[in-house]
Parts: structure tokens; C-alpha cells; sequence
């Protein structure tokens, strides 16, 4: 489900699901815990991100380059608004396609399932909402909890690219995926 919510006169988007809540990220979400999760190895590692180079000053630019309209950066909210993740989302309207991205920050939530419920939230969304006909996604392939919810939640293997990053001194895979408009509707 969503609705749309008020901030300083703004209408921004509210998705809610049985467990959490994403919205926009507002520059006052940036914050030490959060730059914390960016610098965490453990947590950024498979993400395209120089964790060690980031600032709060670097995320909030980054933050800024989202327009809450083809591109947002969606928190992943508890139900008591507490910030445990993030949802990078690009959407090109003319060529129907979007890319989505995730990263769990908090690690008491790993192995909760938090991407399979909040990305079908945003699924839903988008292809209810938006010139959306496709999403691109993937990860590297050491990032096995990644790759298994890829594959629970349906989506297509679309290809791998090999040795793409080094992670831990080793080379490792790319692994795209795509979820369809008509897939998604198919199977959920």
C-alpha cells in the first residue's frame, strides 16, 4: 500500500508494509549511524560504495541528486521510525526501465527478509504508478543472501559479468537480474 505525505509543503510517496515503512530520505535521516553503516566492511563491502571516503557531507550530496520523482532514496523505516536501511531507485521514463538497489544497514535485521518485502513494495508501486515496464538489479556473487532472495522473489537471471570487483583479494561475478511488469504480476 502506499500514500502520499506532506513535508514542508512537498508531497512525497509513503509505502507501507506489514513490517516497515519506506519513504524518502530527508537530509536530517543522514546521520553517524548511517555513515557508520557505509564505513562497516561488513555491511558495504558488496556495495558499490568507498565506505572509508564517505562523509555526512558526501551521502547528503548524494542524497541530493535524487529528485523524489524518477530517482529516490527510500529509507527502510520500522513501524517506530527507526532507520535500517536504504533503497536506491532510478527510473528511466523513456525506455521503461528502473533499477533498484538495497542495503540492510542495521545487522539486527540481516536474515529477516527485509529486501523481499520492502522491494515488492516498491514493485507494486512502481508498476502501478510510473512508465514502468522493467527493473534491473543484481549483486556480487559472494553475497549469497543476496542471491537467494533474487531468486525466492522470482526474478529473471539476466547474465553475469565475470571478475567485475575485488572483494577480500578476490575477483568476483556481477550477477544482473530483472524483474518484468507482467512476471511481477504473474507470481505475486
Amino acid at each position: 500500500m502506499w500514500l502520499p505525505i506532506v513535508y514542508k509543503e512537498k508531497k512525497m510517496i509513503k509505502l507501507v508494509t506489514d513490517n516497515f515503512l519506506l519513504r524518502p530520505l530527508l537530509p536530517n535521516d543522514i546521520n553517524a549511524t548511517y555513515l557508520g553503516w557505509l564505513r562497516d566492511r561488513e555491511v558495504s563491502r558488496t556495495l558499490d560504495v568507498v565506505g572509508h571516503k564517505q562523509t555526512i557531507a558526501t551521502i547528503t550530496e548524494y542524497l541530493s541528486t535524487h529528485d523524489n520523482k524518477s530517482s529516490f532514496l527510500f529509507g527502510i523505516f520500522t513501524k517506530n521510525d527507526r532507520l535500517i536501511g536504504t533503497h536506491s531507485f532510478v527510473s528511466s521514463f523513456e525506455n521503461r526501465v528502473s533499477r533498484l538497489g538495497v542495503m540492510v544497514g542495521d545487522k539486527s535485521f540481516w536474515g529477516m527478509g527485509v529486501p523481499l518485502e520492502t522491494r515488492a513494495a516498491i514493485l507494486d508501486w512502481a508498476f502501478e504508478n510510473m512508465p514502468c515496464d522493467k527493473f534491473e538489479s543484481g549483486c556480487y556473487s559472494i553475497n549469497i543472501p543476496a542471491v537467494y532472495n533474487f531468486i525466492k522473489q522470482g526474478w529473471v537471471r539476466e547474465g553475469i559479468r565475470e571478475k567485475t570487483k575485488i572483494i577480500d583479494g578476490n575477483a568476483v561475478d556481477f550477477i544482473s537480474y530483472a524483474m518484468f511488469k507482467e512476471k511481477w504480476y504473474a507470481i505475486k
